[in-house]
């Protein structure tokens, strides 16, 4: 199979003599079990065809987790909605009011604010008397002597003038649960490439072989980290019968750091640890970040047998050959 693509390429021109060196070494991926006939194609191949981004439809919002997140406070919300129906100059009073009467709803208050309370505090500093003020919002502190400095903290805050904005809590709060959800878009993205390709090898491979994901029976990880990863899986696993022929790793990378470089470093470990348990260790890793931190990828390209990417997957029938 010939996939050659020009190292012309200014981006690849600058990686010939890593490129190079690790020819020159001697171990590296066999890329000619994958189809090349050179290991300058097969770079050039794997640098060219690396997604741009692995944003599928799911990456935005976790809308189940957000509907959750609000449903469960229906009840105080409804409360919190009389606020919205009565004149301004009665609303703190109210407010004061439906703290006696429900002190339930003083656990919905910091999320009005986009706060998420540890332990059902929330610690602020107040420049006219220069100290710590500690609220809490747990219904078992709401009494007589907390409830005016829970309606105090709801003025200073501008929740009580929300309340002359807003027709309806549940749909605010919908919204706040959304801007809230994008903060675990990073760690959605690598759950997404992972998905994307566990059901991918799914559909590749033949019928004699099956995968496990995240199988608890079969980790290498407790002999590579000598004892510390106990209990941590690897992506992906591929059984022959009941034999565990291949471990699988799904790394994808949007921007460049130290992350990536100690993943890179750490899988060559896994791939001898593999090999010494008669294991095929697949590295499947994508991104653009991999496009300006090119030489920890060459370094285990070096060491390791086999890494793909994504649209390079096809190519695991020929591994499982």
């Amino acid at each position: 199979m010939s996939i050659f693509l020009s190292l012309e390429n200014p981006r690849m021109r600058k990686n010939i003599e890593s490129i190079n060196s690790v020819q020159s070494g001697g171990k590296m991926v066999r890329f000619k079990e994958l189809g090349f006939e050179t290991f300058e194609e097969y770079i050039n191949y794997f640098f060219n065809t690396l997604l741009p981004s692995n944003k599928t439809y799911e990456y935005f919002v976790d809308w189940e987790k957000v509907k959750d997140a609000v449903n469960k406070y229906l009840d105080e919300l409804s409360l919190l909605n009389s606020l919205t129906k009565i004149d301004a100059i009665k609303r703190v009073n109210h407010m004061h009011s439906l703290l006696v009467r429900y002190p339930q709803i003083v656990e919905v208050i910091p999320l009005l604010i986009a706060e998420r309370v540890k332990n059902g505090k929330i610690d602020i500093f107040d420049p006219e008397v220069e100290k710590i003020l500690i609220f809490e919002f747990k219904q078992s502190k709401v009494n007589e002597s907390t409830i005016p400095k829970i309606v105090d903290f709801c003025i200073k805050t501008g929740i009580i003038d929300l309340f002359q904005e807003v027709r309806d809590v549940h749909d605010y709060l919908l919204g706040v649960e959304v801007g809230i959800d994008t903060n675990a878009r990073k760690n959605r993205s690598g759950d997404i490439f992972e998905r994307m390709c566990q059901q991918k090898i799914e559909k590749l491979i033949s019928s004699e072989y099956s995968s496990v994901n995240n199988d608890p029976r079969f980790s290498l990880y407790p002999i590579v980290t000598k004892g510390k990863s106990k209990g941590k899986t690897h992506d992906i696993v591929i059984y022959k019968k009941d034999r565990a022929i291949m471990i699988v790793e799904c790394n994808f990378y949007n921007v460049t750091g130290s992350k990536p470089i100690s993943i890179a470093e750490s899988y060559i470990e896994m791939h001898r640890v593999a090999k010494e348990h008669n294991v095929e260790f697949l590295w499947v890793t994508d991104g653009p970040a991999w496009h300006k931190m090119k030489e920890p990828l060459l370094r285990s390209m070096k060491e390791m047998d086999w890494i793909l990417n994504y649209r390079m997957l096809g190519l695991i029938r020929r591994i499982l050959k």
